[in-house]
């Protein structure tokens, strides 16, 4: 319940510094012609969640709905590997990534990798390592960091790509495949304007072990999920980290106008690229993230709803994510009791954090 309770609060972050967007009214403002706002609870997993809400599906800026979304990409590759795998296959991680600087600008640098992965993709030269390989076909992960705390390289956007091969490769074959790569990267990075990656940080190109380690670090618990949500290592920042920044520190106007840039670079962006055909091959639905966002949760019980007036009073205090945390522990009594003791905050009646905080801890623990 930690992890849910700093997504609503790093939520909230992003509603300051993207107010007029749809994740400023994410889980907050109400579905046009809904009752009530529905509290559920899923016995099998001992959660709650809300119903009769908008909900912005940004996998990029959200920090609830990127949970949701990546959990369920992270079920879907996975069982696409193990599909694979069950068929002899072997799947591979290729990571590219390009010279990068403080001053760059994340839109050009986007802009500019764009060209130089498309050139590598057409090149003849990968096309003939990627046939060698027995490649069927492959997932591109798009990341990236922020190095203004380490390095102070500035925005750092790399690619993972899971390639689904028939050909199981040695150690030598795959040192020999990643050179080769690396050469053609090279070229189309140099004509791109991106400059020359080094051999030890542009390319990299591992078998199916490393890709596992990376596959299972999407799951939910790490942090908020994979990439930009994850928490970042060695001095670089994930866009979610930024929220954190800001989070523990109002005044940090850096990181707000860094999550800014990035959420408007990322927009309308997809976080997992599957090439042609491999969705199909391997039975997985055509589902986008607003639809994922927007699910109901199966085998869950409505516990109650809350009028217009409650609502508001929960926003007043910020207290979505207590209401679901009592909803969970202690169903619809202890939620109805919170409700009780926040009634006409939305019409001025004050509450301070310290009152809020003991409300809860006594609810949680069965002491009102």
């Amino acid at each position: 319940m930690a992890l849910r309770v700093e997504r609503f609060a790093l939520q909230a972050v992003a509603r300051d510094i993207l107010p007029k967007t749809r994740t400023a009214l994410c889980l907050r403002a109400r579905i046009k012609g809904s009752e009530g706002v529905g509290v559920w609870k899923c016995e099998k997993h001992g959660t709650a969640h809300y119903s009769g809400l908008q909900t912005c599906g940004s996998v990029w800026s959200c920090p609830i709905c990127a949970a949701k979304i990546t959990e369920r990409r992270r079920l879907e590759v996975q069982d696409a590997i193990n599909q694979h795998r069950q068929a002899g296959g072997e799947v591979q991680l290729l990571t590219l990534t390009t010279p990068h600087g403080r001053g760059d600008d994340l839109g050009q640098l986007i802009e500019r990798q764009s060209k130089a992965l498309q050139a590598f993709y057409r090149d003849f030269t990968v096309r003939a390592v990627l046939s060698e390989m027995g490649e069927l076909g492959r997932i591109r992960a798009f990341e990236v960091t922020h190095g203004r705390k380490g390095t102070n390289n500035g925005w750092h956007p790399h690619y993972h790509f899971l390639q689904f091969c028939q050909v199981k490769a040695d150690a030598a074959q795959l040192m020999d495949w990643r050179t080769r790569l690396y050469l053609r990267w090279d070229a189309c990075c140099q004509r791109a304007g991106l400059g020359s990656p080094s051999f030890a940080h542009g390319i990299d190109l591992q078998d199916g072990r490393k890709a596992d380690r990376y596959i299972s670090k999407w799951g939910l618990e790490d942090e908020l999920t994979r990439g930009h949500t994850k928490k970042g290592r060695a001095g670089g920042e994930t866009p979610f980290d930024l929220l954190r920044a800001v989070l523990a520190d109002k005044e940090d106007r850096q990181a707000a106008a860094l999550f800014l840039e990035f959420s408007q670079c990322f927009k309308g962006k997809r976080q997992l690229s599957w090439s042609n055909g491999l969705k199909a091959r391997f039975n997985q639905a055509e589902k986008d993230d607003q639809e994922i966002a927007s699910e109901a949760v199966e085998d869950a019980q409505l516990l109650g709803l809350l009028t217009v007036q409650q609502w508001r009073d929960v926003l007043k205090v910020k207290a979505r994510a207590t209401v679901l945390e009592l909803a969970a522990a202690g169903g619809w009594p202890s939620v109805s009791r919170f409700l009780w003791f926040i009634d006409g905050a939305a019409e001025g009646v004050q509450f301070d954090a310290d009152m809020l905080s003991e409300a809860r801890a006594l609810l949680l623990g069965d002491g009102i």
